[in-house]
């Protein structure tokens, strides 16, 4: 990930010194992965890829209302699904192949966070904010992106928005709950014409339902 953006996000943090609850999220991934080839019409990905994230973040500027979180991690991403093979000898019988490929994304963001509180023991919320996901790795069953990343056309930065809600439980300093966020891109994975004007575009769905932890000092 580029260091200016880890920087900003960081920056606002240490700016504000009055930091509060330090969190941990742990939990399960669901992402699939979405492949548009203008050559053809199927579709390789057409199955889930289960995966885990984990984050630790900081909430600050905490009011009874709302208050903003910077939170840094990993999320696993992917898809799974299958290829159609057919062959010179028989060109009109086929088999298939299973694929899957999982992604291992390093993951930043600040969420403006709004709570409302329940007799200061059950805080449900909603939170939205900007992110950044870049890519450290990949992994894949069948050699299906070794072109784009030969032809420096796998975008490793994503950026988007997160957003999603969820219910903390608090006792005393600490707190306890469930969280579950949905994760739009505003780019793509892919998205390259080449020089016969065959495009490929590919992109993640991705949610996550997180377990939370949490110390307020």
């Amino acid at each position: 990930m580029k260091n200016g953006a880890l920087a900003m996000c960081f920056s606002l943090v240490v700016f504000c010194g009055f930091s509060q609850t330090l969190n941990l999220r742990f939990g399960a991934s669901v992402s699939n992965l979405n492949w548009v080839n203008s050559a053809s019409v199927d579709q390789v990905f057409n199955k889930n890829n289960i995966g885990f994230d984990l984050l630790l973040g900081l909430d600050y500027l905490d009011h009874t209302y709302f208050n903003l979180s910077t939170n840094l991690g990993y999320v696993q991403k992917g898809g799974a699904g299958s290829l159609l093979n057919t062959s010179f000898q028989s060109p009109e019988g086929f088999t298939e192949t299973d694929v899957s490929t999982k992604l291992n994304y390093v993951t930043v963001n600040t969420l403006f966070e709004v709570k409302v509180p329940v007799k200061n023991l059950v805080v449900p919320f909603i939170h939205v904010g900007p992110r950044v996901d870049y890519l450290v790795s990949y992994t894949q069953s069948y050699n299906l992106f070794e072109h784009f990343t030969l032809d420096d056309q796998l975008h490793k930065t994503i950026y988007g928005v997160i957003g999603g809600a969820g219910i903390d439980f608090r006792i005393k300093r600490f707190k306890v709950g469930v969280v579950f966020d949905y994760y739009w891109n505003f780019n793509k994975l892919v998205d390259y014409t080449n020089d016969f004007d065959n495009y490929n575009q590919v992109y993640d769905r991705t949610f996550t339902l997180n377990l939370q932890v949490g110390y307020k000092f």
